[in-house]
């Protein structure tokens, strides 16, 4: 599981992100010191989804095609 940071306001602890974890999930929350951690950028592509990182190299690789190789025949195995 990857962590993302949040904000405590007016009592609540609010995440900088959607996660998915599952209900019962337990938590650690230990307060940053002002100014001792500021997120950078490979911080915050550890927290997106796996939607935001397709969406985020989409077009990336501009015109170039891209062709798959011959995968040859399928193994042929024993019934069992």
């Amino acid at each position: 599981m990857v962590g993302v940071l949040a904000t405590f306001r007016s009592g609540r602890v609010e995440l900088s992100t959607p996660v998915g974890w599952p209900d019962g999930t337990q938590l650690e929350v230990v307060p940053i010191q002002p100014g001792a951690h500021s997120p950078t950028p490979i911080d915050n592509r550890q927290s997106e989804s796996y939607r935001e990182f397709i969406e985020r190299l989409a077009g990336s690789f501009g015109d170039e095609p891209f062709e798959r190789p011959p995968q040859g025949e399928d193994e042929k195995r024993e019934a069992w």
